[in-house]
């Protein structure tokens, strides 16, 4: 027997409906029992944007498992002094080439030598406020949305930083572009960093970070000279955040934060970042004192003490190759 309105529950005679409010009553936008797919099979509005918003934050989650400009072997970690805003690296040199022994004859012991690194940082940090009739009529887990909202603000905020800059003016090795040639430009910058003795990524790569206005121009003139793109990989080859291809030993990330003309190309460790050690997180729920005497409010946040700077090691000794002595391990390609 068909449930009727005055019992509520599912009236199988209209085809679509939600629940029917056990009052009977009619019902109208924003009241528990609307029929969610009336006017010509639509649905509601405010219940349509609902479902957008759950969906577009998923899809933004499984973007952010990995950083781009701060990505894995970039960057090298620096040591936070405590007391103070400074961040120190060490770095260790090598030692001299090796001398002919002569038999029973112990060669003449060499010492290590070393370079620091230091340089300052400032306190990081943001807020959430949830109110509390947002907690109670809400009916999302918005504690638990705040604290995947602060933990990517904190990545979100350094990666700005990082891509700040790597994009800043006259920074890195200086390549000489080749206007209307970025096939050319990109060989001439990898041949540049080589002779720079700047090392590649374990695959025997650079990276570089392209706007997609500069990822178009690359894309365009140096397919039939080469380019490679992701689908076209070995199974076997881990992708990186963003990244859309390969050509001539350099893998390309597009990122809608790189700068036109001043694409970041890079070998591992060409930053130093006093990195997330520093960050404390901070749940504060609703609670009755002289700023909320109401418990209106629940707060969640994080704050922490972070420095990023160039890995440009110019002290003395100087660490590093005769070529290469400030360790400068990325440029900005140029493509024209």
């Amino acid at each position: 027997m068909a449930l009727t309105p005055s019992t509520g529950g599912l009236d199988p005679r209209v085809t679509g409906t939600e629940a029917i409010a056990p009052s009977g009553a009619a019902v109208t936008a924003g009241v528990p029992g609307q029929v969610y797919n009336s006017g010509g099979g639509q649905m509601n509005a405010q219940f349509g944007r609902i479902v957008t918003t759950l969906v577009v934050r998923n899809i933004v989650e499984n973007l952010r498992h990995k950083t781009v400009f701060l990505q894995e072997g970039a960057w090298m970690r620096a040591s936070h002094v405590p007391g103070t805003k400074d961040f120190t690296y060490t770095a260790f040199g090598d030692i001299p080439a090796a001398v002919d022994l002569i038999e029973g004859v112990p060669p003449q012991s060499v010492g290590l030598v070393w370079d620091t690194f230091t340089f300052s940082g400032g306190q990081k940090g943001n807020l959430v406020a949830i109110t509390d009739l947002a907690e109670l009529f809400n009916p999302f887990d918005l504690y638990r949305i705040a604290a995947e909202k602060v933990a990517w603000n904190a990545i979100d905020t350094a990666e700005k930083q990082a891509a700040a800059l790597m994009s800043g003016a006259n920074v890195g090795i200086v390549f000489a572009p080749t206007a209307g040639d970025p096939a050319k430009s990109i060989i001439d910058a990898t041949v540049k960093l080589k002779n720079a003795l700047v090392p590649t990524f374990p695959d025997g790569t650079y990276h570089a970070i392209v706007s997609p206005a500069d990822a178009a121009k690359i894309m365009t003139q140096t397919g039939e000279l080469g380019w490679t793109d992701t689908m076209k990989y070995a199974k076997d080859v881990a992708l990186l955040n963003g990244e859309i291809g390969q050509f001539r030993g350099v893998r390309f990330i597009e990122s809608t934060r790189a700068t036109d003309a001043k694409a970041p190309i890079f070998g591992p460790d060409g930053l130093v970042w006093g990195d997330y050690q520093t960050i404390q997180t901070y749940r504060v729920a609703p609670g009755g004192d002289h700023a909320d005497p109401l418990a209106q409010r629940g707060l969640v946040g994080w704050k922490g003490m972070w420095g990023m700077a160039l890995a440009t090691l110019t002290g003395t000794p100087a660490v590093g190759p005769a070529g290469n002595t400030t360790q400068l391990r990325f440029g900005q390609l140029n493509v024209t």
